[in-house]
């Protein structure tokens, strides 16, 4: 079997993130198919336009 899970935020207004992993379930246990998201959350900074 395999799942993803795709955890999301919203942010800001009409400003979403969402980040996919894909996992692979077999008898012998979990394997992640997809790269593993980083531990740490990047911040990202946008410049106000004035």
């Amino acid at each position: 079997m395999v799942l993803t899970l795709e955890p999301g935020m919203n942010y800001a207004p009409g400003k979403q993130m969402v980040h996919g992993e894909n996992i692979l379930i077999t008898e012998d246990g979990a394997e992640w198919l997809s790269e593993r998201a980083v531990p740490k959350m990047i911040i990202i900074k946008q410049n106000k336009k004035t």
